[in-house]
């Protein structure tokens, strides 16, 4: 029965720990992704109004017919809110995408070129799922109310054979609005991972420049997936490559089964090896980052450990 309950509780312990790390890299997806998702809303909507003067259609023609179908009967007030739904929309989606993103590991959106055919592969799904059906469903029941308002309008006839048109021509223009869409969203995410990445190396600067005793630096995300590791210069490697990794997944599995008691003694601060040729510490950096160093036998530790702690408060304003 004490087995069992010990079990039961080890087992509840690791959940948190492991939820908590997932929401950490959930957040930032969705960061990520809202930020895009704006971006490349609003670089459509230019898109959009580029589309209309070629058109020969007014300028919000796009927005002012998307209003009137929700039931708003003043033209600029429907293209006003329309607009605004359109950033709102392609913000929320951003943000789902991005959280799907930066979890599925086969995606590989820190290349650009990968990340921007996800992206406009995404773009086509939202075409399918969620544009198509509001033409279908929404707009085109709308048509004779569309005629009416936007005639009353511009104090001009306007014919509901010329509003189907339009609507029909936009909608399969709307494609390549959505391609478009998809790949600066994914060239954004892409960027912002990238610049991620740049800090994450720009941090094993910092921290290798500490000490000369510090043989190496191993920066990890909240899993223990190594990010980036690199001896310090004419550092030679005592390990073999192979026996390095094992040495890496050791300690940050020690790191995490050590996390899952955080909820009752509090988080991990440091936990250091001495060996008779090394020392070996381990330690978060940030919110979700863990550090593996290794340094010579007479290195100072807790000074390393004291500068590194220093260097934290950079990340709180990082872009990361």
């Amino acid at each position: 029965m004490t087995f069992l309950m010990f079990s039961v509780t080890k087992n509840a312990n690791k959940d948190v720990s492991y939820n908590r790390n997932e929401l950490l890299v959930t957040f930032k997806g969705v960061k990520y992704g809202a930020f895009a998702g704006f971006v490349a809303t609003w670089s459509i909507s230019s898109v959009i109004v580029v589309t209309e003067l070629l058109l020969g259609l007014n300028i919000g023609a796009f927005y002012s017919i998307m209003g009137i179908s929700l039931g708003i009967t003043d033209i600029t007030t429907a293209t006003s809110i329309a607009f605004g739904l359109h950033l709102l929309v392609g913000t929320i989606i951003g943000a789902l995408f991005g959280a799907i993103g930066i979890r599925w590991k086969k995606v590989r959106m820190l290349n650009p070129y990968k990340s921007s055919l996800v992206g406009m592969g995404a773009g086509i799904i939202l075409w399918l799922i969620l544009f198509l059906p509001i033409t279908l469903f929404l707009v085109q029941p709308a048509i004779n109310s569309i005629t009416t308002i936007m005639a009353v309008g511009s104090q001009q006839a306007v014919f509901s054979e010329d509003v189907n048109q339009s609507i029909r021509n936009i909608t399969f223009i709307a494609i390549s609005f959505h391609l478009i869409w998809g790949a600066i969203f994914g060239i954004i995410v892409s960027s912002l991972l990238r610049i991620r990445l740049f800090k994450i190396k720009q941090h094993y600067r910092d921290i290798i420049n500490i000490d000369p005793n510090i043989r190496l630096v191993t920066i990890c995300d909240s899993q223990g997936n190594t990010m980036y590791s690199r001896h310090g210069e004419g550092v030679s490697n005592l390990l073999t490559p192979e026996e390095s990794k094992k040495s890496i997944e050791m300690a940050m599995t020690g790191w995490k089964v050590r996390s899952e008691l955080s909820n009752k003694i509090g988080r991990g601060r440091y936990v250091i090896a001495e060996y008779e040729r090394i020392k070996r510490i381990t330690m978060p950096f940030g919110e979700d980052y863990l550090l593996y160093l290794t340094t010579e036998p007479q290195a100072n530790h807790l000074n390393i450990i004291n500068r590194i702690r220093k260097l934290e408060a950079g990340l709180k304003y990082s872009f990361s």
